[in-house]
């Protein structure tokens, strides 16, 4: 009862102290955007005074969290390590971020999205990836049967992933629309396109999108999020696995734009995941969604941008250019993206209806002496050692819209 206690005692800690790390990192944030990037060094050893106390907790909490026996042992010990990954995947990020605005101010600026897109995926798949695997090394692991997949069944599964996709990504529009409107409001031309060219990774170098938002997060995220994860839960059965699979997977995305779509294909990746014990298969089909977004929509929105005189990478407007001879080169390019657009919208329906017919065949079977359902989702909404990986994942929806809105108010 005793050791019970200092876990719960340990677990709160570790939340307050993520509560602590989201209002520095917020508040070091909003004085990224009012004035410059340069000015981001000096809130490290703030951000370091919560951060690293915060990981001699979770260290901690690891050393008293390794059993698995029971569902709620389990998740509190899975829960606890992959917080550990998340204090990777953020302070290491933005420790780094910090360093190169202090020191290499010039170059960062002039290439942010390459080189963040490069310094993420370094932190989330070579030093996240690396960091999860020595916590969970411990963990016992059930070697899942491997069962083949025909090609026209891997098809009809991408289609049924970009019908839920959509869906999923119109339900979490309206919400990251309302919260990111106040910035939006108080945002200058210019402001708005740099922002516009970060948010959708326009400003990148094509090579650098590809491998780090197309092919890279569909080979680790999988391994992170789907094997490492279900490997270790499945013995307590399909549900609890394919629940906290796509509950984690879809909070760490961080913004509601996309948390309702990753939920989704979370879900649905644990499924063939399980039913085949070959992790190929999902990440082919993660990165089939991944390299469409990365590749051919914004290839086509940036040509589109640069043939009206929008620099993407400096964020400039060519104010001197030709509008005739403009309207007359953006044209074919509007009505390809249009012809694109439509062309995947009619997938997406295709592919929802798709799913809808074939719901019955995503039936999870429970295991012999598996509690209800409920009784699982209350134990992972209820246990606090949860809560420490939920507080990290809600760390990052605060970072995405409120740094943004109180900087708008203060302009």
């Amino acid at each position: 009862m005793e050791g019970k206690a200092f876990r719960k005692g340990l677990s709160v800690a570790a939340i307050v102290l993520i509560a602590i790390a989201a209002v520095l990192l917020s508040l070091s944030r909003v004085n990224v955007l009012l004035y410059g990037r340069e000015v981001a060094i000096f809130s490290v050893p703030f951000v370091a005074a919560a951060a690293l106390p915060l990981l001699t907790v979770l260290i901690v909490l690891m050393r008293y969290f390794n059993n698995t026996d029971t569902i709620e042992e389990m998740m509190g010990t899975i829960a606890v390590r992959y917080a550990v990954f998340g204090w990777c995947f953020i302070f290491l990020i933005k420790l780094a971020s910090a360093l190169l605005s202090a020191f290499c101010y010039d170059f960062y600026n002039r290439n942010y999205t390459s080189v963040y897109l490069i310094m993420n995926s370094v932190n989330v798949c070579i030093i996240g990836t690396c960091v999860l695997a020595l916590c969970l090394r411990k963990i016992p692991a059930v070697k899942i049967e491997k069962r083949p997949m025909k090609l026209k069944q891997l098809f009809l599964l991408i289609m049924m992933m970009y019908g839920i996709t959509q869906v999923g990504s119109m339900m979490g529009l309206p919400i990251d629309t309302i919260l990111s409107a106040p910035a939006a409001i108080n945002t200058s031309t210019e402001e708005a396109l740099k922002s516009f060219q970060s948010n959708l990774l326009l400003s990148s170098d094509s090579v650098v999108r590809i491998i780090c938002v197309g092919i890279l997060p569909a080979i680790f995220e999988e391994l992170l999020f789907r094997k490492f994860l279900i490997d270790r839960t499945i013995r307590h059965g399909e549900f609890v696995s394919c629940a906290m699979s796509g509950i984690m997977f879809g909070l760490w995305h961080g913004n509601f734009q996309q948390f309702f779509f990753a939920f989704f294909v979370g879900v649905l990746f644990a499924f063939v995941y399980i039913r085949t014990g070959n992790i190929i298969y999902t990440m082919i089909l993660h990165a089939s969604m991944n390299l469409v977004t990365s590749t051919i929509t914004l290839e086509l929105v940036g040509k589109l941008f640069k043939e009206m005189g929008l620099d993407l990478g400096s964020g400039s407007i060519n104010t001197d250019i030709d509008y005739d001879a403009m309207m007359s080169s953006i044209l074919p390019l509007i009505l390809l993206l249009l012809l694109w657009i439509i062309i995947l919208s009619g997938f997406n329906i295709a592919g929802f209806v798709l799913f809808i017919v074939k719901r019955k065949n995503f039936k999870l079977v429970a295991r012999e002496g598996e509690p209800p359902r409920k009784v699982i989702l209350h134990t992972m909404t209820h246990s606090v050692t949860m809560w420490v990986f939920f507080a990290f994942a809600l760390l990052l929806f605060v970072y995405s819209y409120a740094p943004d809105i109180v900087a708008a108010f203060l302009k």
